[in-house]
């Protein structure tokens, strides 16, 4: 088995029961050469957590796949918080590290402002 490790920042404790009963079925749904997930580690005084996925060698997803399957999940997770916008995988870091989250009525304020300054001009 080929063996992948994600790091998980999160936003509250995980451990690994809870992280297992709820990543594991993720990964099984999205890959069928997923094997297991365990957490291997926290690291000292923070909140970032390190995992092993493990997928039969025929067919191992790459980086990119594991994250994006880590990210499309973390809304559907209500048991603990991922933060999606610092996640790497096998060391290197897969998420932008900046999330920008903005209403409708956010937008089309800027819209028509920005509409507004241009005609003054």
């Amino acid at each position: 088995m080929l063996c992948r490790t994600p790091t998980i920042p999160s936003t509250s404790l995980l451990t690994p029961l809870p992280s297992k009963l709820f990543l594991e079925p993720v990964y099984r749904s999205a890959f069928a050469s997923f094997r297991s997930f365990t957490i291997t580690g926290f690291s000292n005084g923070s909140i970032i957590n390190s995992g092993d996925l493990r997928f039969a060698s025929t067919s191992v997803p790459n980086n990119t796949a594991i994250a994006n399957t880590l990210i499309n999940a973390a809304s559907n997770i209500t048991a603990f918080n991922i933060d999606t916008t610092s996640i790497s995988v096998n060391g290197t870091q897969v998420s932008s590290g900046v999330s920008y989250k903005i209403s409708l009525i956010t937008a089309s304020f800027l819209v028509l402002l920005s509409w507004l300054l241009s005609s003054q001009q």
